[in-house]
């Protein structure tokens, strides 16, 4: 589900209302698998008198059998200028923000010889250095395809064939 939010809303009233909207889905049995709050984006068109609105998805499993309840219940709510609940396949179920940060926290915890100690990791100037670092050793192993002088006699060659073909004989009368 996606829906979106009056544009006019503070953070805590925000706040308040996707807490508000996780209530009602779960009184109508769904599961919720992920909620992000997108921000403020441009409508295409005014909706409501808006021109601007905060979206907000949220994805869960249900039965379906509770969506027309959570329809008007969504279309009751004066905050919510327009939502739109769809099918989706659970491969294309968003991963939560949690389960994201473990695996990226887990996968600088394991320091590799070449890399900075943890102590500098945690600073990031190190990591960012390192990345520098690597990025430069790689663009130097790399030899170019071509150089200039190269190309230039590739060109010159280019020209002096093409001078010895004529491509329209001349006749004579």
């Amino acid at each position: 589900m996606i829906y979106i939010a009056n544009p006019n809303l503070e953070d805590e009233d925000l706040s308040r209302l996707v807490g508000v909207t996780k209530d009602i889905l779960k009184k109508r049995s769904g599961e919720l698998l992920y909620d992000e709050v997108m921000g403020k984006k441009r409508l295409a068109y005014p909706v409501e008198k808006q021109r601007y609105g905060t979206y907000i998805l949220l994805q869960f499993k249900g039965d379906g059998l509770g969506n027309v309840q959570l329809n008007r219940d969504l279309e009751l709510n004066e905050d919510i200028l327009a939502h739109m609940i769809v099918t989706i396949d659970e491969e294309d179920v968003r991963q939560a923000k949690v389960e994201e940060v473990v695996e990226v926290v887990a996968d600088r915890e394991e320091p590799k010889a070449d890399e900075a100690t943890p102590v500098e990791a945690a600073s990031g100037e190190a990591v960012v250095e390192a990345e520098v670092a690597q990025d430069q050793e790689r663009v130097a192993e790399e030899e170019p395809t071509t150089t200039v002088e190269q190309a230039g006699a590739d060109a010159q060659e280019a020209v002096a064939s093409s001078d010895d073909e004529d491509p329209q004989p001349k006749t004579e009368n």
